[in-house]
């Protein structure tokens, strides 16, 4: 017993001691230490909120819920926000390098529709988005009443008829045809809506004087865009990359789930560069009855294309982004999400730059991992997994793109049956992609449990940052 109590007292002024001695061995930059749910909290709510201001949708389905009642009302909250929110978010959690080249299209698509027609760009990405909807107008008693009292206003108003005009002028597609009234200030009209104007629409409604851009004022109205918000996200994606970077300089480790988190950064921060004249989170097009012409032969192509297009093509149309070519707007309710606008050659360069941005910057986002090549892994099989993922995720985008470049140019020029062995193999590459997206998230997850002290070391300057 006195023995026990020996001991006990002598580790009890031990421990002391210790700890003023590791104090006093720890370098004068790493007075400070962090958690591990603070490296958690902060990786996650730095993606979160990069993807979240990052994506910049296209115009969602236009519902008229007036003479719903609460129940119904909430199933369709419930369907836009599954559609038009969890699954973007979660389609740029898995490939953030296709998104980016979804938004290069985009913006390439919207200089394209504003140049010809001598709008902004910004007026192109609300033509490609869905800004537009063509409604029809519903037969009802209310109109009916309303046709009279307008009929009755105009016998005894003569002037009314000349203000309605003017008015209709000035208005374009948004308001009444010629063979319409003028709309009673009372009347909600909402109509049924009936497909999205694509930009072929939408340029023959504006060279027939039915339709009029909105201007600069009236689509800043339209987004939803908060610019505290986005200062305070700029605020915590400078913070972060900071820290990753005083940390290498510092010779402080990064965290596997750090390393993923600079990359998403990076990419999410090419998506809002591209995406930084298209309207934020529009949800409500601007309504249209006007009567469309017959279709070009761009739209017949379209519906062609769309009807006589299996699965596997489809598939593969998609991974490429080039589903655009697949998309007849006037055989749809809505504008899909990623629509990139129609192309007008599929050899064309400019047209088609969305897939060498999504190449380069796939493999900048593989290359990111390399951060981690010597990172003080729990196990030499973990170091082996990464660097093997690492690996994988840096060299499947070129090799794809190669490969279909080769085979492509066999296939059209030598042999068919050589070219499409060619493509065969590329087959592989997207598994193998995602197979090294995997390991790296269960890595990032597991070595979290068994972090090297250096790795809880924060640099001295970290908290004169603002950040969450």
């Amino acid at each position: 017993m006195a023995l026990a109590a020996a001991v006990y007292s002598l580790s009890s002024r031990a421990a002391p001691n210790l700890a003023s001695n590791m104090a006093e061995s720890l370098p004068s930059c790493a007075n400070q230490y962090r958690s591990l749910p603070g490296i958690v909290l902060s990786c996650i709510t730095t993606i979160f909120l990069c993807i979240w201001v990052a994506l910049h949708l296209n115009v969602p389905e236009p519902v008229d819920t007036k003479s719903l009642g609460y129940l119904a009302r909430f199933k369709i909250s419930i369907k836009c926000f599954f559609r038009c929110t969890l699954v973007p978010v979660f389609v740029t959690l898995v490939v953030p390098e296709w998104v980016l080249g979804m938004a290069v299209r985009q913006f390439i698509a919207a200089s394209r529709v504003a140049k010809s027609i001598g709008a902004t760009r910004q007026q192109g990405f609300f033509i490609i988005m869905g800004g537009f909807h063509l409604f029809k107008r519903r037969e009802g008693p209310l109109k009916n009443i309303i046709e009279t009292i307008e009929e009755y206003i105009e016998e005894t108003h003569p002037l009314v008829e000349n203000l309605a005009m003017e008015v209709r002028d000035g208005r374009g597609s948004c308001a009444p045809g010629k063979s319409q009234k003028m709309n009673n200030p009372f009347e909600e009209e909402f109509g049924e809506p009936v497909h999205p104007l694509d930009e072929f629409d939408v340029c023959h409604l504006l060279q027939t004087g039915k339709l009029r851009l909105p201007n600069t004022a009236d689509l800043e109205d339209r987004c939803k865009s908060d610019g505290l918000a986005k200062f305070l996200i700029v605020i915590q994606t400078f913070w972060f990359i900071s820290q990753c970077i005083a940390r290498k300089l510092s010779k402080l480790p990064l965290t596997e789930l750090e390393i993923i988190t600079l990359g998403y950064t990076l990419l999410t921060v090419a998506m809002y560069i591209a995406w930084w004249d298209k309207p934020y989170r529009v949800r409500f097009p601007v309504r249209v009855y006007e009567t469309l012409p017959k279709r070009t032969k761009e739209q017949q192509w379209l519906k062609n294309n769309m009807e006589a297009t299996n699965s596997w093509e489809t598939a593969f149309n998609y991974a490429a982004g080039t589903q655009a070519e697949l998309v007849d707007l006037r055989s749809v309710k809505q504008v899909p999400i990623f629509y990139s606008g129609f192309t007008l050659d599929e050899w064309n360069v400019s047209d088609l730059g969305g897939i060498p941005t999504t190449v380069i910057l796939g493999t900048l986002f593989g290359a990111v991992h390399f951060l981690g090549w010597s990172s003080p892994f729990p196990s030499t099989r973990m170091q082996f997994l990464w660097r093997f993922a690492a690996i994988a995720m840096t060299a499947v985008p070129p090799a794809a793109l190669v490969g279909a470049f080769f085979g492509g140019l066999i296939r059209d020029t030598l042999s068919e049956l050589v070219g499409t062995l060619i493509f065969l193999p590329l087959f592989l590459l997207p598994p193998l992609y995602f197979v090294g997206r995997g390991v790296t998230v269960v890595l990032a997850l597991v070595t979290l449990a068994k972090l090297p002290l250096d790795a809880y070391r924060d640099v001295e300057w970290s908290d004169f940052f603002p950040h969450i």
